[in-house]
């Protein structure tokens, strides 16, 4: 009896594989918003991108299409598309926007005396039963109302006393040295991409469950104590965090040779 064989599965090599053209057009069209280079109210020509980038009608429309879906493009018919809103370039290592615009300010929502947990109390190197806990939300405020951008939830050694409101938003160093009396110092952070709960999604006016960038981050002072222990959730359709890293080379490793004379 004769079984017969299935042939084996077959994949085309990677180099063999079309591009994904409406992921280069996309990728493309997002970097001129979140640069800076395309603002609110910038029309969005099809000819002109399909000539910028080389690619099809077809790879630009899905682009824009998926653009609008996040809402940082707005397509109406006969009046073309549109970029919505601004994007917002947050260094990793700050709270105020690179370029910010006019109008961006932070407000602070709660301030108070909250029950410590192992893992705060760890952060900050205390065991008071008790911690400052103080929320604000970052936003832009214009003549047409105000757009949330993040919202921060910080921790504090109870003895400090934030301060209760802020002109304008500051840079995280100057923020940090007004509220503690310290030069900020060494800033660790970790960045997750998470679905937002519904309370912070009321706060951000974005759907439940929508993608938000959460950053945990301890933030110490020029002595090397750890003054704030902060959880940050920024909107994922307008928010990135840039950061510029120098690699140094590293040491050679290869055996050093050494000359011998024969005496």
């Amino acid at each position: 009896m004769s079984t017969a064989s299935a042939a084996p599965t077959t994949f085309p090599s990677p180099r063999h594989q079309p591009a994904n053209h409406t992921r280069r057009a996309y990728e493309m069209v997002r970097s001129l918003i979140r640069s800076g280079m395309l603002v609110s109210d910038d029309q969005l020509v099809e000819d002109e991108l399909i000539k910028m980038f080389g690619l099809s009608r077809a790879n630009i429309r899905q682009a824009l299409v998926q653009l609008a879906d996040e809402g940082l493009v707005i397509r109406q018919r006969r009046l073309g598309t549109r970029v919505s809103h601004p994007c917002y370039q947050i260094p990793l290592d700050d709270i105020l926007p690179k370029d910010a615009p006019p109008g961006f300010m932070v407000r602070t929502l709660d301030d108070r005396l909250v029950r410590s947990m192992p893992s705060i109390r760890m952060a900050l190197g205390v065991s008071t039963d008790m911690v400052g806990m103080i929320e604000h939300v970052f936003e832009h405020t214009t003549l047409d109302g105000s757009e949330p951008v993040g919202l921060r939830t910080a921790y504090y050694r109870p003895e400090h006393k934030q301060p209760v409101s802020w002109a304008t938003c500051p840079s995280l160093a100057v923020g940090f040295e007004r509220a503690f009396g310290k030069a900020l110092g060494l800033v660790e952070t970790i960045v997750d991409a998470v679905a937002s709960d519904e309370a912070t999604a009321r706060i951000l006016r974005i759907a439940p469950g929508s993608t938000v960038l959460m950053r945990e981050q301890k933030l110490y002072d020029v002595d090397g104590d750890v003054q704030e222990y902060t959880f940050s959730h920024y909107r994922a359709d307008i928010v990135s965090f840039p950061i510029t890293h120098v690699h140094t080379p590293a040491p050679s490793t290869s055996p050093i040779r050494t000359a011998t004379t024969a005496v």
